[in-house]
Protein backbone atom coordinates (compact mmCIF):
# COMPACT_ATOMS: atom_id res chain seq x y z
CA UNK A 1 0.00 0.00 0.00
CA UNK A 2 1.02 3.59 -0.39
CA UNK A 3 0.43 4.88 3.13
CA UNK A 4 3.51 7.10 3.09
CA UNK A 5 2.43 8.84 -0.10
CA UNK A 6 0.17 11.27 1.75
CA UNK A 7 2.97 12.36 4.03
CA UNK A 8 5.44 12.72 1.18
CA UNK A 9 2.95 14.95 -0.63
CA UNK A 10 2.22 17.10 2.38
CA UNK A 11 5.57 17.35 4.13
CA UNK A 12 7.92 16.89 1.11
CA UNK A 13 10.11 14.35 2.80
CA UNK A 14 13.44 13.24 1.30
CA UNK A 15 14.52 10.45 3.60
CA UNK A 16 13.05 7.57 5.55
CA UNK A 17 13.83 6.51 9.11
CA UNK A 18 14.30 2.87 9.99
CA UNK A 19 11.66 1.26 12.19
CA UNK A 20 12.51 1.05 15.86
CA UNK A 21 12.98 -2.21 17.71
CA UNK A 22 14.30 -3.20 21.14
CA UNK A 23 17.38 -1.04 20.89
CA UNK A 24 18.78 2.44 21.08
CA UNK A 25 18.82 4.03 17.63
CA UNK A 26 21.46 6.59 16.85
CA UNK A 27 22.29 8.78 13.87
CA UNK A 28 25.12 11.07 12.76
CA UNK A 29 24.62 14.81 12.35
CA UNK A 30 27.34 17.26 11.35
CA UNK A 31 27.48 20.84 12.60
CA UNK A 32 26.36 23.16 9.81
CA UNK A 33 29.71 24.96 10.02
CA UNK A 34 31.78 21.79 9.60
CA UNK A 35 35.03 22.37 7.71
CA UNK A 36 34.89 18.93 6.10
CA UNK A 37 33.97 18.55 2.45
CA UNK A 38 31.11 16.22 1.45
CA UNK A 39 33.46 13.33 0.73
CA UNK A 40 35.15 13.54 4.14
CA UNK A 41 31.79 13.85 5.89
CA UNK A 42 30.50 10.76 4.14
CA UNK A 43 33.61 8.76 5.09
CA UNK A 44 33.44 9.91 8.71
CA UNK A 45 29.71 9.24 8.91
CA UNK A 46 30.25 5.67 7.68
CA UNK A 47 33.08 5.20 10.19
CA UNK A 48 30.86 6.33 13.06
CA UNK A 49 28.00 4.13 11.89
CA UNK A 50 30.41 1.20 11.70
CA UNK A 51 31.64 1.90 15.24
CA UNK A 52 28.03 1.87 16.48
CA UNK A 53 26.91 -1.26 14.66
CA UNK A 54 30.09 -3.13 15.57
CA UNK A 55 29.16 -2.50 19.19
CA UNK A 56 25.57 -3.66 18.72
CA UNK A 57 23.81 -0.30 18.52
CA UNK A 58 21.36 0.23 15.67
CA UNK A 59 21.87 3.19 13.34
CA UNK A 60 19.27 5.23 11.54
CA UNK A 61 19.43 8.08 9.09
CA UNK A 62 17.50 10.60 11.19
CA UNK A 63 17.12 10.74 14.95
CA UNK A 64 17.20 13.17 17.83
CA UNK A 65 19.91 11.00 19.40
CA UNK A 66 23.02 11.69 17.33
CA UNK A 67 26.77 11.44 17.23
CA UNK A 68 28.03 14.92 16.36
CA UNK A 69 31.64 14.95 15.13
CA UNK A 70 33.56 18.20 15.50
CA UNK A 71 36.80 18.12 13.49
CA UNK A 72 39.78 20.38 14.13
CA UNK A 73 43.16 20.48 12.38
CA UNK A 74 45.77 20.05 15.11
CA UNK A 75 48.80 20.23 12.83
CA UNK A 76 49.41 20.76 9.13
CA UNK A 77 52.70 20.91 7.29
CA UNK A 78 54.09 20.57 3.82
CA UNK A 79 56.69 17.87 3.30
CA UNK A 80 58.98 18.24 0.30
CA UNK A 81 58.91 15.22 -1.92
CA UNK A 82 60.38 14.19 -5.24
CA UNK A 83 57.98 15.28 -7.98
CA UNK A 84 55.33 16.83 -5.71
CA UNK A 85 55.13 18.11 -2.18
CA UNK A 86 53.00 16.15 0.28
CA UNK A 87 50.71 17.58 2.94
CA UNK A 88 50.78 15.96 6.37
CA UNK A 89 47.93 16.71 8.77
CA UNK A 90 46.86 15.66 12.21
CA UNK A 91 43.19 16.07 13.01
CA UNK A 92 41.31 15.87 16.26
CA UNK A 93 37.75 14.50 16.15
CA UNK A 94 35.51 15.14 19.15
CA UNK A 95 32.38 12.98 18.95
CA UNK A 96 29.51 14.09 21.17
CA UNK A 97 26.51 11.82 21.71
CA UNK A 98 23.54 14.04 22.45
CA UNK A 99 19.84 14.68 22.06
CA UNK A 100 19.62 17.65 19.71
CA UNK A 101 16.09 18.55 20.82
CA UNK A 102 16.64 18.60 24.58
CA UNK A 103 20.39 19.47 24.29
CA UNK A 104 21.16 16.59 26.66
CA UNK A 105 24.78 15.39 26.31
CA UNK A 106 25.31 11.69 27.08
CA UNK A 107 28.95 11.07 26.25
CA UNK A 108 32.02 12.41 24.42
CA UNK A 109 34.97 10.80 22.68
CA UNK A 110 38.19 12.36 21.41
CA UNK A 111 40.15 10.84 18.55
CA UNK A 112 43.46 11.99 17.04
CA UNK A 113 44.63 10.64 13.67
CA UNK A 114 47.21 11.59 11.05
CA UNK A 115 47.09 11.46 7.27
CA UNK A 116 49.05 12.43 4.19
CA UNK A 117 48.09 13.56 0.70
CA UNK A 118 48.85 16.00 -2.06
CA UNK A 119 46.25 18.41 -0.64
CA UNK A 120 44.86 19.17 2.81
CA UNK A 121 41.56 17.56 1.82
CA UNK A 122 43.29 14.40 0.59
CA UNK A 123 45.37 14.22 3.76
CA UNK A 124 42.23 14.59 5.91
CA UNK A 125 40.49 11.81 3.98
CA UNK A 126 43.47 9.55 4.63
CA UNK A 127 43.39 10.42 8.32
CA UNK A 128 39.66 9.67 8.65
CA UNK A 129 40.11 6.39 6.79
CA UNK A 130 42.63 5.35 9.45
CA UNK A 131 39.98 5.36 12.16
CA UNK A 132 39.55 1.69 13.10
CA UNK A 133 35.95 0.98 14.19
CA UNK A 134 36.82 -2.28 15.98
CA UNK A 135 39.13 -0.71 18.57
CA UNK A 136 38.06 -1.41 22.16
CA UNK A 137 38.18 2.31 22.94
CA UNK A 138 35.32 2.88 20.50
CA UNK A 139 33.23 -0.09 21.61
CA UNK A 140 33.57 1.00 25.25
CA UNK A 141 32.40 4.46 24.21
CA UNK A 142 29.32 3.09 22.47
CA UNK A 143 28.40 0.72 25.29
CA UNK A 144 28.73 3.53 27.81
CA UNK A 145 26.68 5.88 25.64
CA UNK A 146 23.92 3.30 25.23
CA UNK A 147 23.69 2.72 28.98
CA UNK A 148 23.50 6.46 29.65
CA UNK A 149 20.82 6.95 26.99
CA UNK A 150 18.65 4.13 28.37
CA UNK A 151 19.07 5.43 31.90
CA UNK A 152 18.09 8.93 30.77
CA UNK A 153 14.89 7.75 29.14
CA UNK A 154 13.96 5.50 32.06
CA UNK A 155 14.23 8.43 34.47
CA UNK A 156 12.67 11.08 32.24
CA UNK A 157 9.69 9.40 30.55
CA UNK A 158 7.12 11.72 32.10
CA UNK A 159 9.07 14.90 31.37
CA UNK A 160 9.63 13.80 27.75
CA UNK A 161 5.91 13.15 27.27
CA UNK A 162 5.06 16.46 28.93
CA UNK A 163 7.50 18.33 26.69
CA UNK A 164 6.04 16.65 23.61
CA UNK A 165 2.51 17.61 24.66
CA UNK A 166 3.65 21.19 25.26
CA UNK A 167 5.18 21.35 21.80
CA UNK A 168 2.00 19.92 20.29
CA UNK A 169 -0.07 22.55 22.10
CA UNK A 170 1.87 25.19 20.15
CA UNK A 171 1.31 23.19 16.92
CA UNK A 172 4.98 22.16 16.77
CA UNK A 173 3.80 18.66 15.93
CA UNK A 174 6.90 17.68 13.97
CA UNK A 175 9.28 18.53 16.81
CA UNK A 176 7.03 16.77 19.31
CA UNK A 177 6.99 13.58 17.26
CA UNK A 178 10.74 13.79 16.57
CA UNK A 179 11.32 13.96 20.32
CA UNK A 180 9.20 10.88 21.02
CA UNK A 181 10.45 8.65 18.23
CA UNK A 182 13.87 8.14 19.78
CA UNK A 183 12.34 6.57 22.90
CA UNK A 184 13.50 2.91 22.99
CA UNK A 185 10.71 0.38 22.54
CA UNK A 186 12.40 -1.98 24.99
CA UNK A 187 11.65 0.26 27.97
CA UNK A 188 8.61 -0.56 30.17
CA UNK A 189 6.89 2.79 29.60
CA UNK A 190 7.09 2.68 25.81
CA UNK A 191 3.33 2.05 25.57
CA UNK A 192 2.69 5.47 27.12
CA UNK A 193 4.99 7.04 24.55
CA UNK A 194 3.30 5.18 21.68
CA UNK A 195 -0.11 6.39 22.82
CA UNK A 196 1.20 9.96 22.98
CA UNK A 197 2.64 9.62 19.47
CA UNK A 198 -0.74 8.46 18.18
CA UNK A 199 -2.60 11.26 20.00
CA UNK A 200 -0.29 14.00 18.71
CA UNK A 201 -0.38 12.59 15.20
CA UNK A 202 -4.17 12.66 15.19
CA UNK A 203 -4.16 16.25 16.43
CA UNK A 204 -1.76 17.15 13.63
CA UNK A 205 -3.82 15.25 11.09
CA UNK A 206 -7.06 16.87 12.15
CA UNK A 207 -5.56 20.33 11.80
CA UNK A 208 -4.26 19.51 8.35
CA UNK A 209 -7.34 17.58 7.28
CA UNK A 210 -8.12 19.88 4.35
CA UNK A 211 -4.63 19.39 2.87
CA UNK A 212 -4.97 15.62 3.14
CA UNK A 213 -8.37 15.74 1.48
CA UNK A 214 -6.92 17.90 -1.29
CA UNK A 215 -4.19 15.32 -1.89
CA UNK A 216 -6.80 12.54 -2.01
CA UNK A 217 -8.88 14.46 -4.53
CA UNK A 218 -5.81 15.07 -6.69
CA UNK A 219 -5.09 11.34 -6.77
CA UNK A 220 -8.77 10.62 -7.49
CA UNK A 221 -8.77 13.03 -10.43
CA UNK A 222 -5.84 11.07 -11.90
CA UNK A 223 -7.79 7.83 -11.43
CA UNK A 224 -5.19 6.69 -8.89
CA UNK A 225 -7.89 5.24 -6.69
CA UNK A 226 -5.58 3.18 -4.50
CA UNK A 227 -3.53 6.21 -3.43
CA UNK A 228 -6.69 8.26 -2.91
CA UNK A 229 -8.21 5.53 -0.76
CA UNK A 230 -4.99 5.17 1.25
CA UNK A 231 -4.99 8.87 2.05
CA UNK A 232 -8.64 8.82 3.02
CA UNK A 233 -8.19 5.75 5.21
CA UNK A 234 -5.67 7.72 7.28
CA UNK A 235 -8.24 10.41 8.07
CA UNK A 236 -9.77 9.50 11.41
CA UNK A 237 -13.51 9.80 12.11
CA UNK A 238 -12.70 12.60 14.56
CA UNK A 239 -11.10 14.77 11.86
CA UNK A 240 -12.91 17.91 10.78
CA UNK A 241 -13.22 16.71 7.18
CA UNK A 242 -14.27 13.14 8.00
CA UNK A 243 -17.66 13.63 6.34
CA UNK A 244 -16.16 14.86 3.07
CA UNK A 245 -13.61 12.06 3.19
CA UNK A 246 -16.37 9.49 3.53
CA UNK A 247 -18.20 10.95 0.54
CA UNK A 248 -15.05 10.81 -1.57
CA UNK A 249 -14.45 7.21 -0.56
CA UNK A 250 -17.95 6.30 -1.69
CA UNK A 251 -17.23 7.96 -5.03
CA UNK A 252 -14.05 5.94 -5.35
CA UNK A 253 -15.92 2.71 -4.71
CA UNK A 254 -18.20 3.46 -7.63
CA UNK A 255 -15.24 3.76 -9.98
CA UNK A 256 -13.29 0.64 -9.24
CA UNK A 257 -13.99 -3.04 -9.61
CA UNK A 258 -15.30 -5.33 -6.93
CA UNK A 259 -11.86 -6.63 -5.97
CA UNK A 260 -10.50 -3.17 -5.21
CA UNK A 261 -13.69 -2.19 -3.42
CA UNK A 262 -13.38 -5.19 -1.14
CA UNK A 263 -9.72 -4.44 -0.45
CA UNK A 264 -10.52 -0.86 0.51
CA UNK A 265 -13.34 -1.95 2.77
CA UNK A 266 -11.07 -4.43 4.51
CA UNK A 267 -8.32 -1.85 4.88
CA UNK A 268 -10.65 0.69 6.44
CA UNK A 269 -11.99 -1.96 8.76
CA UNK A 270 -8.48 -2.80 9.91
CA UNK A 271 -7.56 0.81 10.56
CA UNK A 272 -10.62 1.15 12.78
CA UNK A 273 -9.30 -1.54 15.09
CA UNK A 274 -7.42 -0.03 18.02
CA UNK A 275 -4.09 -1.80 17.54
CA UNK A 276 -4.08 -1.31 13.79
CA UNK A 277 -4.96 2.35 14.16
CA UNK A 278 -2.14 2.85 16.64
CA UNK A 279 0.36 1.12 14.35
CA UNK A 280 -0.83 3.10 11.35
CA UNK A 281 -0.62 6.39 13.24
CA UNK A 282 2.91 5.69 14.41
CA UNK A 283 4.12 4.73 10.92
CA UNK A 284 2.64 7.87 9.38
CA UNK A 285 3.80 10.08 12.25
CA UNK A 286 7.35 8.83 11.73
CA UNK A 287 7.49 10.59 8.38
CA UNK A 288 6.55 13.86 10.05
CA UNK A 289 9.44 13.41 12.47
CA UNK A 290 11.83 12.82 9.57
CA UNK A 291 10.69 16.02 7.90
CA UNK A 292 11.57 17.90 11.08
CA UNK A 293 15.16 16.63 10.99
CA UNK A 294 15.53 17.50 7.32
CA UNK A 295 14.59 21.10 8.02
CA UNK A 296 17.23 21.60 10.68
CA UNK A 297 19.76 24.39 10.06
CA UNK A 298 22.08 23.80 13.00
CA UNK A 299 22.81 20.19 12.05
CA UNK A 300 23.20 18.41 8.75
CA UNK A 301 21.77 14.93 8.18
CA UNK A 302 22.59 13.21 4.91
CA UNK A 303 22.52 9.64 3.60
Amino acid sequence: MKKSALVFLFFIISCLCNAQNDNVHISVAFPNNSKLDANCMNILKNKLFSIATTSGVATTECSSIVMVPDVAILDSKRVEGGMRNIMSVEIGVTVTVQNIITSTVFNTLQVSVKGEGYTNEAAMRTAINRIEPKLKTYSDFIYSSKDKILDYYKKNTSSIINKANTLASTQAYDEALALLFTYPESLPDYEKVAQTISKIFMECQSKNCSQLLLAARAAYSKRDYETAADIISSITPQSSCAGEAKSLLEAIKKNIDKEHETAIALEREKTREKNQLLKHSINAAKEIAVAYFNRQTKYLFFW
